[in-house]
């Protein structure tokens, strides 16, 4: 009996394995792309991009603009003598924002009451900004003739693209203060949340007592 040689040569790949090596190459080019959507700026926002998204390479400026940032300033020169009763600037900052989002803003200010003025000191502070003055106030209580305190203030505010103003600003409503040293800290976020903060544009000086 007569037999005849199979013909096929023996790498030849059938239709179905051929069909399975296609989309592994596909999915190993395209960092799982394929198999997880295009990546778009709002995956990066809501923080949904994962290691395999970004090993194609797809990731543009504008997908990655709005970043954190933070800012920082310092204001370490005496401030002596200080008896204004209506706030006042003791250190700002100004910057920029990409896009709308928040600011986490953290202020210090050390002070002592004046013991070259007759009487009690009593610093009130609080934060400024753009304009608008942080509801409430937030007091240093020395504890006696030329004693110092620390304060510090800490809020989540909303902002808008573009520019702001951000300052510590204090007022005296005793004798005086001696002001030492007063910062601030400000992180921006295109993410977050703030609620129960109140900011006033018009602030009345409290009455002395």
């Amino acid at each position: 009996m007569t037999t005849t040689a199979d013909r096929r040569p023996g790498g030849r790949l059938s239709p179905v394995a051929l069909a399975v090596l296609v989309v592994a190459l596909l999915l190993g080019s395209t960092g799982g792309a394929v198999a997880h959507g295009i990546i778009t700026g709002a995956k990066i926002k809501d923080g949904t991009v994962t290691g395999a998204d970004i090993k194609n390479e797809s990731l543009t400026a504008k997908d990655v603009r709005d970043e954190p940032r933070a800012w920082g300033a310092a204001y370490t020169t005496y401030i002596n003598d200080f008896v204004t009763a209506s706030y006042q600037p003791i250190v700002s900052r100004s910057l920029n924002t990409s896009a709308k989002g928040f600011l986490a803003i953290t202020a210090t200010v050390y002070a002592e009451d004046d013991v070259t003025l007759a009487g009690d000191g009593r610093l009130q502070y609080s934060l400024r900004i753009d304009g608008k003055v942080l509801a409430g106030y937030r007091q240093l209580h020395y504890k006696g003739s030329g004693a110092g305190e620390n304060g510090a203030v800490t809020v989540v505010v909303p902002v808008l693209k573009g520019s702001h103003s951000v300052a510590l600003v204090a007022r005296e409503l005793g004798t005086g203060s001696f002001i030492t040293s007063s910062s601030l800290s400000i992180v921006y976020t295109p993410t977050g949340g703030a609620t129960g903060v109140s900011l006033s544009k018009t602030v009345v000086p409290r009455a002395n007592r």
